[in-house]
């Protein structure tokens, strides 16, 4: 739908300006309408192709924690929408929480109005808020949703925080490397030929290195140009990114971070889910298909088919073979004593500490290798450039 960006007169007489996505202006106005406002001038505002609408992980947590508190304060929900829809500065999300309110005035329920806009609001987060409802927990529901996204950001933070620094070197030697071919070694090339004297090997490597660059400068630029699509088709194609998913959990050192990652969120939804009251089968629907991992997805897929032909959870993970021991068997004693929710909890902490562990193993691997690739450029900046130069000068000494 488009979105519109409107200015319009609230009931107190006061100017109210924000943004909107409805079909058309008649929309708008009678949306604005059922608010009491009166519009006063609208417009349609472009959006960029290559930027897609949607709000932030942040702004999500701090609605279900306001929305938490709104409910266990006693405070009508629409009364909180509208004080939450005030107080927020992104005017999308203003629109989005104005066309929420007037769905619930409109006849109907919370969850309802929140399926109207899946760009904003996962299938997820709608079953929690549902369960909610049926359970009478709103407020619980609403409070873990703000626990889960506050997770998934201070993971997003752990892991930008533990790449920042290799990534920063990675770069910096590129840069240097760059510079050092395209400008320093065809001039040291130059001076050396003209020496008339024998090269040692490294040397003679250096020359013909530099021809093959002058040569074919275009072919690094085709390779990265090539590896960027293919990274875009993974995300498009759903066998190139099947594959992917599926290899990318066996790359030597990452493979166990990723690995690591899908099953920790898997388990931060599973103990939400059945926490709010949703059914082993419902969960693993809803799980599967926000994982972002079509191996891990299809896998859980099967599980789901077993548990759906009358076999237990546990029993099903340790025939599809994705899941670890520790897993299926902590979820069979789950299934046995009744504390299901608490051993999905307990096991996403254990992989929260886990990632933690193989994160900093990681940078502390990538450290030494960039280390070791400085040393290897600068020994081969000795051996092919100095080399032939300090045994010019001690002929010439």
């Amino acid at each position: 739908m488009p979105l519109y960006r409107y200015e319009a007169i609230n009931e107190r007489g006061e100017t109210e300006q924000g943004m909107m996505e409805v079909g058309d202006e008649i929309a708008l106005y009678e949306t604005l309408r059922a608010r009491g406002w009166v519009l006063v001038k609208a417009s349609r505002k472009a959006v960029p192709l290559m930027r897609k609408k949607k709000v932030t992980p942040r702004a999500l947590a701090e609605f279900c924690r306001h929305m938490d508190h709104v409910i266990r304060a006693g405070i009508p929900i629409l009364q909180g929408l509208e004080d939450i829809m005030t107080a927020t500065t992104d005017e999308f999300f203003k629109g989005v929480l104005l066309a929420i309110i007037r769905d619930i005035e409109n006849g109907k329920s919370f969850s309802e109005a929140l399926e109207a806009h899946p760009h904003v609001f996962s299938r997820f987060f709608i079953a929690v808020v549902r369960a909610g409802e049926t359970t009478g927990q709103l407020d619980k529901s609403f409070h873990d949703l703000a626990a889960y996204l506050e997770w998934t950001i201070n993971l997003k933070a752990r892991i930008k925080q533990a790449i920042t620094y290799p990534i920063i070197v990675i770069v910096l030697i590129v840069i240097a490397l760059i510079i050092f071919i395209t400008y320093v070694i065809p001039k040291l090339v130059k001076f050396i030929s003209e020496m008339n004297m024998p090269l040692p090997l490294p040397t003679k490597i250096l020359i013909a290195f530099e021809g093959l660059f002058e040569r074919f400068w275009f072919v690094p630029l085709i390779l990265f140009a090539a590896l960027l699509i293919f990274f875009a088709l993974s995300k498009k194609m759903e066998r190139v990114r099947y594959i992917w998913d599926k290899y990318k959990l066996r790359l030597p050192v990452l493979g166990k971070l990723f690995y690591e990652l899908v099953i920790s969120r898997f388990l931060r939804y599973a103990e939400m889910l059945y926490k709010a009251g949703i059914q082993i089968y419902d969960m693993l629907g809803i799980t599967k298909e926000v994982l972002n991992n079509r191996y891990v997805e299809a896998q859980i897929e099967a599980v789901r088919d077993l548990v759906m032909g009358g076999e237990s959870l546990s029993s099903s993970m340790s025939k599809v073979g994705v899941f670890p021991l520790l897993i299926h068997r902590s979820v069979r004693v789950g299934e046995s004593t009744g504390t299901l929710d608490s051993i999905f909890q307990e096991l996403g902490r254990q992989y929260d500490e886990e990632i933690d562990r193989t994160l900093r193993r990681v940078v502390s691997m990538i450290e030494p290798i960039l280390l070791i690739i400085i040393g290897l450029v600068m020994l081969a900046i000795i051996l092919s450039v100095l080399w032939p130069i300090y045994t010019l000068i001690g002929k010439i000494g």
